[in-house]
């Protein structure tokens, strides 16, 4: 038998890990970032753009301002301030008649007059030139992006999916496939969150199996222990929790408030569903269990304790055996 007073976790349990992200969530905060990168890049090239043009446009405007001291009243004055001052389309015009391209400045001496031309914006003239190789460049940035993007999605759902399968694994019975003592104490612990919860613990031990074991070998015993908790299982409502604890003891837990007559019905049924020749190779197995029988709250830490106490007193019994922890034992036929 073993120690049922102690509670062994395995070490580094997969279940105190914190959760790995939503693989959903994270894809949606990334594509998020990436889109605020992208916008705040535009916004800042926008602003560099208008920068650079502004200060081009107020370069030239000083210029004009100094060449038209120069040019004073030459006849040809346009023509030189397209040439030698380098304002493109230079020519006088009368205030409010210039294009939405053209800037001006006022003639000295001259009201009616203004010194119009179309500035060179040099910001937005780069950035025109450099479209083509820009789009490829965000297409290339993005595409990467969005395939990184991918194989993180990709690898955080299989990240997910193994440590479920693992959280599973370790609250599993590697030979029987049940849910093991670990399981089996997350279960009364999640049941012991409604304070009126109420359970029916059925602890039970194999009669004879130890000889079993030792006359047909480890293997047939394995064997039998796979039989064994199907048939279980098979008893089993689905809200029930069935449980090997350990060796060829196993638990079966039934959640809500039970009849004393309902639960010896279950420890009866399981008693004879485990009397029945069990066929392995050449040999058939008769094989029974003691069982001890429990109720209570979840919460209160002396249900295992008394399970465990009627499952003692019932294997002090002849026979095949299932004792309530606070009566008299009843026998079954063996």
């Amino acid at each position: 038998m073993t120690q049922r007073g102690s509670k062994v976790r395995p070490v580094d349990a997969v279940g105190d890990d914190l959760p790995l992200p939503d693989p959903r969530r994270l894809m949606i905060i990334s594509v998020i970032s990436v889109v605020a990168l992208f916008v705040s890049v535009i916004v800042v090239v926008f602003y560099s753009v208008q920068s650079i043009d502004r200060a081009g446009i107020a370069g030239e405007i000083e210029r004009a301002g100094v060449a038209l001291q120069v040019v004073g009243e030459d006849p040809v004055a346009a023509e030189r301030l397209r040439s030698e001052f380098l304002l493109a389309g230079a020519h006088f015009a009368a205030p409010g008649t210039l294009s939405d391209s053209e800037v001006s400045v006022p003639v000295p001496g001259r009201h009616d007059q203004v010194l119009a031309w179309t500035p060179v914006r040099i910001g937005t003239a780069l950035f025109l030139h450099l479209a083509p190789l820009r789009v490829g460049a965000c297409a290339l940035f993005l595409f990467g992006i969005a395939l990184a993007l991918r194989r993180l999605y990709d690898l955080t759902r299989e990240l997910e999916r193994r440590r479920r399968d693992a959280q599973d694994l370790a609250a599993r019975d590697s030979l029987t496939g049940l849910a093991n003592r670990l399981a089996f104490d997350e279960w009364l612990g999640r049941a012991a969150g409604d304070p009126i919860a109420e359970v029916g613990l059925l602890y039970l031990d194999l009669d004879n199996f130890k000889q079993i074991n030792d006359s047909l070998g480890h293997g047939a015993g394995d064997e039998l222990l796979k039989v064994v908790a199907s048939r279980l299982s098979g008893l089993a409502k689905p809200e029930d929790l069935v449980a090997r604890i350990g060796g060829d003891e196993f638990a079966v837990v039934r959640k809500g408030p039970q009849s004393r007559a309902e639960l010896a019905e279950l420890a009866a049924d399981i008693g004879a569903a485990l009397s029945e020749p069990i066929r392995l190779g050449i040999n058939d197995l008769a094989i029974g269990a003691s069982v001890g029988i429990a109720t209570g709250r979840a919460s209160d830490k002396h249900l295992i304790d008394a399970a465990d106490a009627a499952l003692y007193r019932a294997k002090a019994l002849p026979g095949h055996a299932f004792v309530f922890a606070d009566a008299a034992p009843l026998n079954q036929a063996a």
